[in-house]
């Protein structure tokens, strides 16, 4: 059917459909999702490809080729099952957006959230603080070791999307934490080098966040560096926390100089090496955890 209808969209034949980019972008849309549903992956990601020439913010075909890509359980799934294993006490995210990941910490634990535009829309279990500020203003509170308390156990840094300001958020939580912590970063796998970009020309937006990873890694090989290849757009896990070390700080300048250099170009191909990508598999992560002596309070029946 398709096959037939598809000349109605041709150019060569002058109809009014051509000069309407969106249609011409949900006729390949549609295509690239029935060759997804005859597994057909190459033509639908041909497809996809297609659609997005027509229109770069075609949400529906970024998500769709994430899933081709990244395949199992989204990010979500995963912060779900690490708040289910690790229980943590102390809780700081950093970026709430609508509340659905605040939404997965349980009953026992205490969060600090923190964002200056966040709306919660989601019921909550835990006992939440909400601060609507930036996280440099929270951690740049006179009273910040008082108001934490205790050293933070679990951290998600999904923020601003750009390199230098996820590095930032970073070095502040690493402070407040203890040699068995557990630190996520979302949106460190880009899908492509449009919606990377550090400005936000798409609603699908991955920003620079990828550096942080490759900063890290370079600076600080002390720490357990992982990306779970989960969809949309993957989860780093950092262990083997040091809230003494003073290293990243004393080098951000040079950091952040040396690291917003490298194009996206030298990413491209080379995920899996550059970001330590792991399978989208609970029992591999599970393994890297407990390497680093981190308690997995997570019945068998429930894995």
């Amino acid at each position: 059917m398709l096959s037939i209808v598809g000349p109605w969209l041709d150019a060569r034949h002058g109809h009014p459909c051509t000069f309407v980019p969106e249609l011409r972008a949900r006729y390949h849309l549609v295509r690239a999702d029935s060759f997804g549903l005859l597994a057909a992956h190459d033509l639908a990601v041909s497809e996809y490809g297609h659609a997005l020439q027509f229109s770069p913010n075609l949400v529906e075909a970024h998500n769709a080729l994430s899933l081709i890509r990244w395949p199992g359980q989204n990010y979500y799934a995963w912060l779900d099952q690490l708040h289910r294993a690790l229980r943590p006490r102390n809780i700081i995210e950093i970026g709430i957006g609508n509340g659905a990941s605040l939404a997965l910490a349980r009953e026992g634990s205490r969060v600090f959230a923190i964002d200056p535009s966040g709306k919660i829309e989601y019921a909550l279990r835990a006992e939440t603080r909400v601060f609507p500020h930036s996280s440099d203003e929270f951690f740049g509170r006179n009273d910040i070791a008082d108001l934490l308390d205790e050293p933070i156990d679990f951290a998600l840094i999904d923020g601003l999307h750009l390199f230098e300001q996820v590095l930032r958020d970073f070095i502040n939580v690493e402070r407040y934490c203890h040699n068995k912590s557990v630190v996520t970063i979302h949106d460190t796998i880009p899908l492509d080098e449009p919606t990377q970009s550090r400005a936000r020309d798409t609603q699908f937006h991955t920003g620079d966040v990828w550096k942080a990873v490759l900063c890290l890694k370079a600076y600080r090989p002390d720490l357990d560096i992982f990306t779970v290849a989960t969809p949309p757009t993957g989860l780093t896990v950092i262990t083997g926390l040091d809230p003494s070390s003073r290293l990243l700080a004393q080098h951000y300048d040079e950091a952040i100089e040396r690291f917003m250099a490298v194009p996206y170009a030298e990413l491209a191909g080379n995920e899996e090496r550059s970001l330590t990508v792991v399978p989208n598999d609970w029992s591999v992560v599970e393994g890297r955890l407990r390497d680093r002596g981190i308690h997995i309070d997570l019945p068998l029946a429930a894995q």
